[in-house]
């Protein structure tokens, strides 16, 4: 691995092109992505010359950027008309073509979704060198392939991003946070039962458990076992409202009231939890209805989890000095965990989609990239 490959730095979608069809004609391979350490034979690929603002017609919330932007500099320039992409990404450095093709999302996907329903138009260089778009600056686009899907989650595997286009949603006028402990899994169960039906709107339901042999359980703020961070968003009166029935349904729960949990809004708890999809780490994804037993059975384990109860997405962490061999071994008690059950274990590594020898996965690559110019493993 060499720790200092040479980094390109185009500032335009034509000097991108250039880069692909170089790397074709003299043998090496492109990265987008930040990863320390690449193989000798790569050259990195670095769009933080494109950041610029393509199209902004305010009044249509829609917004065209180049893909180089970090989404800390996007949510600022929103922020300008009063408006917002509500996708939390804890990393604001992070640029949006990173979080489209990483498909990152954060608290709020429970409520507001995922790229998946505010990316509608991208442009992009596959393999070949050629640019290509798809979809579209308007809302009401749906000529041509959805590519612009089949983009997201990519991790570079299929062409690189160099301008995106998203509809935006206005910022509502007050968003909140409140935090509930409980002392078992079958009061914490019993509440997401009543979550699903509730006559309030939440859009955050996030969730931490603590492993059973931890003596420190202080990591689920509550202070017990389990713990529930129920965020809405919209009027004063609303929120207000909300939390007043939201308290019904988590009756057998006890909520916190501290400074650091009271009256926290959704962006700040969403930059504390991060999305997960970090180097190491074990994502379990299971139906809702199944995510209390899962995370009771890994606490069993000596694991601990957090993540999105209202989408079925667990983080595991367990406390051993060995990383890697953490890694590996939390890997396999999570598939041991959810055998029979309606969940799959992933990982940021090893399930990249550059790496899956599934048949429609192979046939995508060779179609967009026939020169395997970003292919990250031998072929």
């Amino acid at each position: 691995m060499n720790h200092d490959v040479q980094s390109l730095s185009p500032a335009t979608t034509e000097e991108v092109s250039a880069a692909v069809k170089a790397a074709i004609t003299h043998g090496y391979r492109l990265a987008t992505n930040r990863t320390a350490d690449l193989p000798d034979n790569f050259r990195r690929l670095n769009l933080g010359a494109m950041q610029a603002t393509v199209d902004y017609p305010a009044r249509d919330m829609t917004i065209t950027v180049q893909a180089g932007m970090p989404v800390g500099t996007l949510q600022d320039i929103l922020k300008q008309e009063n408006q917002q992409l509500p996708i939390d990404c804890c990393d604001p450095s992070i640029s949006v073509g990173a979080l489209v093709a990483s498909d990152v999302a954060g608290s709020r996907q429970y409520g507001y979704g995922t790229a998946r329903d505010y990316l509608i138009g991208i442009e992009a260089v596959d393999g070949t060198g050629r640019v290509f778009h798809a979809g579209g600056r308007v809302v009401k686009n749906v000529a041509g392939y959805d590519l612009c899907r089949l983009l997201i989650g990519s991790r570079g595997s299929l062409a690189v991003l160099t301008q995106l286009t998203f509809k935006l949603k206005p910022i509502p006028e007050q968003t909140e946070v409140r935090a509930f402990g409980f002392r078992s899994a079958k009061s914490f169960e019993a509440a997401l039962t009543a979550l699903n039906t509730t006559k309030a709107a939440p859009v955050m339901l996030d969730f931490r458990c603590a492993a059973s042999n931890s003596a420190d359980t202080t990591t689920t703020e509550s202070g017990l076992p389990w713990s529930l961070f129920i965020g809405v968003d919209g009027s004063a009166e609303s929120c207000h409202w909300q939390f007043s029935q939201l308290r019904k349904d988590c009756a057998e729960a006890e909520e916190v009231v501290s400074a650091e949990t009271s009256r926290v809004s959704i962006e700040e708890h969403a930059a504390r939890c991060g999305s997960g999809w970090q180097p190491g780490d074990v994502i379990v994804r299971t139906v809702p209805s199944e995510l209390a037993a899962i995370a009771g059975e890994l606490a069993a384990e000596g694991c601990s989890s957090s993540g999105h109860a209202g989408n079925g997405i667990l983080c595991v962490s367990c406390d051993k000095p060995e990383a890697e061999q953490q890694s590996l071994e939390l890997r396999t008690i999570c598939e041991r965990v959810v055998a029979g059950r309606a969940a799959s274990v992933t990982q940021w590594g090893s399930d990249h989609p550059a790496h899956s020898t599934a048949l429609h996965s192979v046939r995508l690559r060779d179609t967009f990239d026939p020169h395997h110019v970003f292919t990250l493993t031998n072929r």
